[in-house]
């Protein structure tokens, strides 16, 4: 034990001051692993955060237990979790789940809560915004405790024709009791006289949403769902545990204060279930999870936190992988002249390798440890830039806790441990002779096993390239960067072979013009191939990584509007400030001149099949449509059946929508519309795909109802021949007296309501891709450092032998143009091909669509990271006299 505890004690201490007689060697690799314990760190968090956390409720502050609909579809896997899908649209509960609650005991008070988006305009026809980005809606008085709202002027709203505003509103929009105001909703805008002036219990009004108080008749009226409500806020007993607590409370609750089932939450859940009305249909949350309830873009944030968060930790860990292994593996490389001696005199494979782990693992868990902190900060403003670009709601909180932090650590030290005992791996297995003779002279190959790894991955990238020709359009993307990222891999794999070659290739040609200094670089190149690779690698990484990502995204957004646009051919597009109200529709019909009318209602649907692809679940981009407006609004061209019978209880899918559901026409399929109502609509058609109008058609009088806002995005109008388009125009635009916000464009200004969305996650990608950019080009700058740095003895020698520093200068140039051409050449191809199979697949170009100032900004800056990386480090070694460069350390 004594010998074991030495024996261990001496290695720690021969590893720490190895590292610090070698602090450079490793400043690569502790920022490799820094960068990369910030960014598991990060999505760690997010991960966990989309996972349990939550936006605290605001409009049911008053209400410790608060019941909804289950915003979500589930399907059942016979083997394995079930599929859960989330919904789009709010999904509403029977108005008699309100009584049910009621009878509950240990409820002193249920209120039904009535919400639906509304619009205010001022006297001067000034439309008033809520507060922070967030929406204006509509309640009945009666569900005023939940907050609670009281009054500070006025009175109660008595009639149909009286409304009661929040302070906060009411002073934005300049109104008091008595004034005059006109409200939008999907019933029209209608002349509103203020009842009162209400406010929560501390300020005017709430962060994020502005309340307007109708009565509860007319509330329910407006909303469009007489007979549901969508919320149950329930005001408890004094002293009624309202939900089971966890942890140690949990088991005193056990001990002292009866079952967990004995908690509100649970009686509430039971009786509902008792109704019909089990978990699958509501949920019973208390707590901060009341805001998933009240905020209908909560249990979304979740959803795409926790997709986001889990794919882009995907790639966070490759890159992690490829960067710190390749870091560690250089600063094992560097060092093979010393293991050699370290054979010779008769140190064993297992010293060796316990060496080099320890001095890895001291270096990895400092730098590791000190990334945790900078991730949970990391995460905290990826959180707020997810935010600010719409992915998530503002208000999600993040949920911090040790896990992210442990995984993180454990993450870079079992890849640092790795890295090193792969690359220690040859060095310590060969007889210590030849360890000797290659410590001089580098092998320019590599290994048999890691050379068919390379080829293999390269064929993994050429069947996903193969791929993007199969699978639909609106996937398409996905195949491209996998190709990208696969061909990347693989290179990095085959980065010393592909390197000898191009500094050969280059050597009998462009570096010629260097004169003796070009062969010189190539030379040195080529013999130190495996320098080279580790340079270049990173490079090409940034390069081949950041094109894909940016240029797929901007390909297919690019797509989907040029599609949106070649399939309208309606003169005119009719958009409102927050959407088109059916009485707007049926106005612009009236209209002179006008003679089809069409409106777009954009939601999702969730198909309940068994598809090609096995999946219980498919979620489809659907719209809702009028047939007896699409001729001369819309073509879509259909190849099997007609849009002409888009009616009633009917529904058109997509060519490629069809082949997954195995559907033609006349079949019936299983759908979940945007609010969890289930039906069963007839195919009538089946049309050629179209990224701009999804993959599901459905008549709009069928859709509207199931929305949240029963507003269509758009409204297409299509005029007679010869009609005065300007008249037209006008008559349109006359209709926004009475509409506020409405606007009237020509075909190039149809917004497809993926635009929104698409946006979003243009902005999203390239906020990750710019996270990620900074992480390879700092790992990239340090390798390079690194490389340079250890090569003093090399640029002292060449000095000794009579080599001036203008020339050695120019020998680095010509090194250093090698380099970057190389990075470039790699990373341009990885990227190239994948780009212009998707482009050719969604646009019949070749050339991706994208601005191409990225392209040339993404190469520049790598190119200009690797000269500074250099010269720099070169600069200062040749400015040192040659003879103490020769008794510095390699």
């Amino acid at each position: 034990m004594k010998n074991s505890r030495s024996a261990t004690g001496s290695t720690l201490s021969f590893a720490w001051q190895s590292i610090r007689a070698r602090r450079t060697e490793f400043v690569a690799s502790f920022l490799a692993v820094l960068g990369g314990s910030v960014l598991v760190t990060a999505c760690g968090v997010l991960l966990q955060s989309g996972l349990f956390a939550g936006i605290a409720p605001q409009r049911y502050s008053a209400a410790p237990v608060v019941v909804g609909a289950a915003q979500s579809v589930r399907a059942e896997v016979p083997e394995g979790p079930d599929v859960v899908e989330a919904l789009p649209e709010r999904a509403m509960l029977p108005a008699k789940a309100v009584e049910s609650v009621a009878a509950v005991p240990g409820v002193r008070t249920a209120i039904g809560e009535i919400s639906f988006p509304a619009t205010l305009t001022a006297a001067n026809d000034r439309t008033v915004a809520a507060p922070s980005g967030g929406a204006m809606l509509g309640h009945g008085w009666g569900s005023a405790p939940l907050t609670p709202y009281t009054l500070r002027a006025g009175a109660p709203p008595r009639g149909p024709g009286e409304v009661v505003l929040d302070a906060e509103t009411a002073g934005r929009a300049g109104a008091g009791v008595g004034s005059t105001v006109r409200i939008a909703t999907a019933d029209g805008a209608v002349p509103y006289r203020v009842a009162g002036v209400a406010a929560p219990p501390k300020g005017d009004g709430l962060p994020r949403q502005s309340a307007l108080f109708f009565t509860d008749d007319r509330a329910r009226a407006l909303s469009g769902h007489p007979r549901e409500v969508a919320a149950v806020g329930i005001l408890a007993e004094p002293g009624v545990r309202t939900d089971a607590p966890g942890g140690l409370a949990g088991l005193a609750g056990l001990f002292g204060g009866g079952s967990a089932d004995d908690a509100l939450t649970h009686r509430v859940a039971r009786a509902l279930a008792d109704e019909g009305l089990d978990g699958d249909r509501v949920v019973v949350r208390a707590g901060v999870e009341r805001g998933e309830v009240e905020f209908l873009g909560a249990a979304q944030s979740r959803s795409v936190l926790t997709l986001v968060s889990g794919s882009f930790g995907g790639f966070v860990l490759m890159i992690v992988l490829l960067v710190v292994a390749g870091t560690l593996s250089l600063v094992v490389h560097q060092r093979r002249r010393e293991v050699a001696l370290l054979r010779a005199v008769a140190a064993t494979p297992r010293q060796i390798h316990r060496m080099l782990a320890t001095e890895a693992l001291l270096v990895a868990g400092a730098a590791a440890l000190l990334g945790v902190v900078p991730g949970y900060l990391a995460a905290q403003a990826l959180r707020d830039g997810f935010a600010r670009i719409g992915v998530i709601e503002e208000g999600f909180a993040l949920s911090v806790g040790p896990v992210p932090a442990v995984a993180a650590v454990l993450l870079c030290l079992g890849t640092a441990r790795l890295a090193v005992g792969a690359a220690a791996r040859k060095q310590v297995r060969i007889r210590p002779v030849a360890a000797l003779r290659e410590s001089v002279v580098e092998r320019p190959d590599i290994g048999r096993g890691r050379i068919a790894g390379g080829y293999a991955v390269l064929a993994l990238a050429a069947v996903s390239l193969a791929a993007v020709a199969f699978v639909p359009q609106s996937t398409a993307a996905v195949p491209a960067v996998l190709c990208s990222l696969l061909a990347l891999i693989g290179v990095a794999m085959l980065g010393p072979r592909l390197t000898a070659a191009l500094a050969r290739t280059a050597g009998a040609g462009p570096l010629r013009r260097f004169g003796v200094a070009g062969h010189l670089a190539a030379a040195n190149s080529a013999a130190g191939s495996r320098r080279l690779a580790a340079a270049v690698t990173p490079l090409a990484l940034t390069i081949g990584f950041a094109s894909s990502q940016f240029y797929s995204q901007t390909t297919l957004s690019e797509a989907t509007r040029y599609q949106a646009r070649a399939a309208t051919v309606a003169p005119y597009v009719v958009t409102g400030a927050d959407g088109v109200a059916p009485d707007v529709a049926a106005a612009v019909r009236r209209a002179p001149g006008v003679t089809a009318v069409t409106p777009l209602v954009a939601t999702e649907v969730v198909a309940v099949e068994r598809t090609l692809l096995d999946e219980p679940l498919s979620r489809s981009t659907a719209y809702g449509v009028d047939a007896a407006g699409l001729r001369g609004t819309l073509d879509l061209p259909a190849d099997s059946g007609s849009l002409d019978e888009l009616r009633g209880d009917t529904v058109a899918l997509s060519g490629t929508e069809a082949r997954l559901l195995g559907k033609g026409v006349g079949d019936r399929v299983r759908l979940v519309l945007g609010d969890g109502t289930r039906t069963e609509p007839r195919v009538v058609a089946v049309f050629r795909p179209n990224l701009g109008f999804g993959d599901v058609l459905l008549p709009a009088a069928t859709v509207l109802p199931h929305t949240t806002d029963r507003l269509a995005g758009t409204l297409l109008v299509a005029t007679a021949p010869g009609a005065d388009g300007s008249a037209v125009a006008g008559a349109v635009r006359a209709l926004s007296k009475d509409h506020p916000g409405l606007a009237v464009g020509d075909r190039t200004d149809l917004r497809a309501a993926q635009d929104a969305q698409t946006r979003s996650q243009d902005w999203l990608n390239r906020l990750l891709l710019v996270v990620i950019l900074g992480y390879v080009a700092l790992s990239s700058a340090t390798t390079l450092v690194t490389t340079t740095t250890a090569r003093t003895r090399e640029l002292a020698l060449l000095r000794l032998s009579g080599g001036t520093r203008a020339q050695i200068a120019r020998m680095l140039t010509a090194e250093t143009a090698l380099l970057a051409a190389t990075a470039v050449l790699l990373g341009t191809a990885t990227a190239a091909l994948p780009l212009a199979a998707l482009s050719l697949r969604l646009t019949t170009d070749p050339v991706p669509a994208g601005p191409p100032w990225v392209f040339a900004a993404i190469v520049t800056l790598t190119v200009l990271t690797a000269v500074l990386a250099v010269r720099l480090p070169a600069g200062r070694v040749l400015r040192t006299h040659p003879l103490e460069a020769m008794r510095a350390r390699t």
